[in-house]
């Protein structure tokens, strides 16, 4: 794939993730009183005690509130990422807003029709609720843009005290987050959190179908003349360890080093992103790794972006 279709192909991931995050919530989540986590969650909980939009547009507060955790980002994590943050936030934030007058009155006219019972089934929507948004974030990843966010707040405190992995750090705040609505919405019942709750983990879960499939893990095997460069990025970028095999051209009967790395599969177009670009000559093997046990590699609902 060309770097033109390949950008088409990004910004078309990117346009759509929005999209269907911004659905998610004004036809979902805004109308439910759901709340999700990272900085949208706060932007959520914020949106919902002034009036659904009396004090400012959702998008606008989720860009608001990204700003000093941007700025954090600059300087402790990257300016690459931070770019990539931005956009995603602004493309994301904008979707939302621009989206509020052709959705605000879908949801009593097309989604809350009571059942049998006489009564519409919040389960229902926040199944469906959190799928949709899992996917929007996903898109969003694979396109190799992010939110930003809660993110850059794991990714330092990591760097800083590497106690617990990136993932736990998260998801500890992710639920923070939603816990906190059971104080902040005193009138509703704590059925709202739980349905809340399990809105997240679906969300969790379909993010990563919608980054690359059903697989957690991603073996390497990468042959080029920069092994150096490569293997200094992947140490000191991603995080990860890397191994160079001795291996011998079939048909040239040349040694070669063949570096192997195992990575998260969001890491993936990272690295491969970084290989072609200081080596169009490289020869890259990426195959699933059904299950890695071993130091580095935990059950995490989140991995290092």
């Amino acid at each position: 794939m060309t770097a033109a279709k390949r950008n088409l192909r990004d910004i078309a991931y990117l346009l759509i993730g929005s999209v269907l995050g911004a659905l998610a919530v004004n036809l979902i989540y805004t109308p439910l009183k759901l709340t999700m986590g990272g900085v949208s969650g706060i932007a959520s909980i914020i949106y919902q005690l002034t009036g659904q939009g009396g004090f400012l547009p959702f998008g606008v507060l989720v860009m608001l509130l990204n700003l000093p955790l941007l700025v954090l980002g600059w300087f402790k994590v990257g300016r690459q990422f931070v770019v990539k943050s931005i956009i995603g936030t602004i493309t994301y934030s904008l979707a939302i807003d621009l989206l509020v007058p052709l959705t605000h009155t879908w949801f009593d006219t097309y989604i809350n029709t009571p059942l049998d019972s006489g009564y519409a089934d919040p389960l229902i929507y926040c199944i469906f609720g959190g799928i949709i948004y899992g996917l929007a974030v996903g898109l969003i990843i694979r396109a190799g843009y992010t939110t930003g966010g809660t993110d850059i707040i794991g990714i330092v405190i990591y760097r800083k005290l590497r106690i617990v992995s990136i993932g736990r750090l998260l998801l500890f705040i992710d639920l923070i987050i939603v816990l906190s609505t059971v104080y902040f919405y005193r009138d509703s019942r704590v059925t709202l959190v739980l349905y809340s709750l399990i809105a997240m983990y679906l969300t969790s879960y379909a993010t990563d179908i919608a980054i690359d499939g059903f697989n957690n893990k991603r073996t390497l095997f990468i042959i080029s003349e920069k092994n150096a460069e490569i293997s200094a990025f992947v140490l000191n970028h991603l995080e990860r360890g890397a191994t160079e095999l001795k291996a011998t051209g079939a048909h040239s009967g040349q040694p070669r080093n063949v570096l192997m790395v195992v990575l998260a599969h969001r890491q993936v177009p990272v690295l491969q992103d970084f290989v072609m670009q200081i080596d169009r000559n490289a020869f890259l093997v990426i195959s699933d790794s059904r299950e890695v046990v071993g130091l580095g590699f935990e059950r995490d609902l989140a991995e290092y972006l």
